[in-house]
């Protein structure tokens, strides 16, 4: 059964809401950057910070409009407005992971087809405040987009020495991701699901699930990436 059209409304409203959000916080730190740029080296920077600095204003009152619609479509179907966000930001973070996610599948694999698809529209990534290492990854689907399915799971980063050269200890970190529970929630699409790839209700399960594994992976290579920039960025302030 389709979601009511009211429904719909609220969802595109978060969607565009939050890519408004983040288009406005990217161009304002662009911003700022060519700001400090065009302070120390050549007017091109300078003339490049007033534009960014245009696009922002210009972002900036769209997205004030953008936000106050989510409030009144929110309202309109009572719900809290951080529900709606929670969909938008979902949108957003599919469409930031779904080529790293795409690279831990085989091109024509069912799960690559759902990535790709207009079934799933949304992930999110919950993590388990009292057990370290575990989480529960949401996926947002049609026709049901406000009840995510559900997928828990535990990392464990794996640490390896290996002697490539001969002379020098490389050392290598894996990372090993494993269910800890049934994929949960994922009734609502599964029909949408098997009619978008053409299979059963059951391989459309298993798609689904490979692809909450392909997207959990992608978001904690990701995570892990940032944190080595953070570390290298500390130890070259340190050295300075």
């Amino acid at each position: 059964m389709a979601a009511p059209q009211n429904v719909v409304q609220a969802v595109q409203a978060a969607i565009v809401a939050s890519a408004h959000l983040a288009a406005y916080e990217h161009v304002s730190a662009a911003a700022q950057a060519c700001q400090r740029l065009g302070s120390l080296t050549s007017g091109r920077w300078r003339s490049a910070a007033r534009d960014l600095a245009t696009l922002e204003d210009d972002l900036q009152t769209a997205f004030a409009s953008a936000a106050g619609e989510l409030t009144s479509r929110a309202d309109a179907i009572g719900i809290p407005e951080e529900t709606l966000w929670t969909v938008g930001d979902a949108a957003g973070t599919l469409d930031l992971l779904r080529e790293s996610a795409l690279e831990e599948l085989e091109q024509d694999a069912p799960a690559a087809r759902v990535l790709e698809g207009q079934v799933l529209f949304g992930a999110s990534f919950v993590e388990d405040a009292e057990l370290p290492d575990r989480g529960t990854t949401l996926l947002f689907g049609w026709p049901s987009p406000l009840d995510p399915a559900s997928w828990p799971w535990q990392a464990n980063w794996v640490v390896s020495d290996s002697d490539a050269d001969g002379d020098a200890e490389a050392e290598a970190e894996e990372l090993d991701l494993f269910e800890t529970g049934e994929l949960e929630g994922e009734e609502s699409m599964l029909s949408d699901l098997a009619a978008e790839l053409s299979c059963t209700t059951q391989e459309a399960r298993i798609a689904l699930r490979d692809a909450a594994t392909a997207l959990t992976r992608a978001s904690l290579l990701a995570g892990a990436r940032a944190e080595d920039d953070e570390d290298d960025d500390d130890t070259t302030d340190g050295e300075l």
